[in-house]
């Protein structure tokens, strides 16, 4: 049938909704002792339990979920993690393999051995592919109490993403879990949902795919005031009062990257410059030397970043116009190429603000010069 904007499209009741908690309550594990397990595990035990109960209630729902996640990153082999150096998702995929492990080995002794049956296909592989289920496909949700829960929504799950489609929540009275469209659709036509305002790198490593044109795309860099700095060490507890994330700084297309101005206008302050430091926490320019420094040690740290990948923008371009690319090198290729241009347009974007400040005459904040 043909949908409308503002129908709903998917409504599911609040008790076909799979979370940690009630798994922990209402199932088999409620008479195991869980005690060292990770926040998602429970939940991860519930489906390799059920997937191979013939009498489970939510059999329709386990026999339809992928068998495996082959472009999810933890399924990656190691030349196709290479392709994306530069971006910190091969160092981050491998950690987070690495936990997953020691995890594994955990729940093995503790669990799995002191019940068996419980799981008949118990492995590393198939405890990873319960891993990327919870992982690819659940939800938060904000529960009666105000508690956050990450939970299973059959169904609701099924729909891809598309930026600008509906998100997926509960109604008010926190009953049904429903996704309304936010546009028109034909019969026959797929509709969607929107996982939020994720970047390529988010999308990447949770769900095994990116967007060539993503319109949330950013790229979040990583940056330490040095304790070892005086100056640092009086300016940094005071940024982390105003911003307790300021570490994990996020730049994005067509944005001035503030933020980041702040942070450096504050590590290259010199000592007689810290009458100043109120008006640098509020993002405003402390005067035309400290400006200059500030623009300078941006402008490089996000060059060395470009520099750091070992193929150019252009070269990854060319890349992407090959057929003999796999999905996961494509992906991977696609990625690394939109933090590239992310960081070539924010060095322009500083680039062009420092020419105006010399053509008007003002700082930024409307400090005169």
């Amino acid at each position: 049938m043909d949908i409308k904007e503002n129908d709903t499209m998917i409504m599911v009741p609040r008790d076909s909704m799979i979370s940690n908690e009630k798994i922990k309550k209402e199932t088999f594990l409620r008479d195991i002792e869980l005690s060292g397990l990770v926040a998602v595990e429970p939940t991860m035990l519930w489906l390799l339990h059920e997937k191979n109960n013939a009498q489970s209630a939510h059999k329709a729902y386990l026999d339809v979920l992928p068998a495996s996640f082959p472009t999810h990153p933890l399924s990656w082999t190691d030349e196709e993690l290479a392709e994306t150096a530069g971006t910190g998702l091969d160092s981050a995929t491998k950690n987070i393999r690495r936990i997953l492990e020691k995890a594994y080995e955990h729940t093995d002794a503790n669990v799995a051995q002191k019940n068996p049956g419980l799981f008949p296909e118990w492995s590393f592989n198939a405890y990873l592919w319960a891993f990327q289920v919870v992982n690819s496909r659940t939800w938060a949700i904000t529960d009666e109490e105000g508690n956050k829960e990450t939970v299973l929504v059959p169904l609701a799950d099924m729909l891809n993403h598309k930026p600008g489609a509906g998100t997926g929540g509960l109604t008010w009275d926190k009953q049904y879990f429903v996704i309304n469209a936010t546009q028109d659709y034909a019969k026959g036509e797929q509709v969607f949902d929107n996982y939020g305002p994720k970047s390529n790198y988010d999308l990447l490593s949770s769900y095994g795919f990116v967007l060539e044109e993503n319109a949330y795309d950013n790229m979040v860099l990583h940056f330490e005031l040095k304790p070892s700095n005086l100056v640092h060490s009086i300016v940094e507890p005071l940024l982390r009062a105003v911003d307790p994330q300021y570490s994990s700084l996020k730049i994005r297309a067509n944005r001035v990257p503030l933020e980041l101005l702040r942070v450096f206008r504050l590590s290259t302050m010199d000592f007689g410059e810290l009458e100043h430091v109120a008006s640098a926490l509020q993002g405003k320019a402390v005067s035309l030397k400290n400006e200059l420094r500030a623009f300078r040690a941006a402008i490089k740290a996000l060059t060395e970043m470009l520099q750091s990948f070992p193929t150019s923008v252009q070269q990854d371009k060319e890349l992407l116009a090959s057929s003999d690319l796999s999905v996961n090198q494509r992906n991977a290729i696609i990625l690394r190429k939109s933090q590239k241009e992310l960081l070539v347009q924010n060095i322009v974007i500083l680039s062009k603000m420092w020419e105006n400040i010399l053509l008007s005459g003002e700082l930024f904040g409307g400090v005169a010069i």
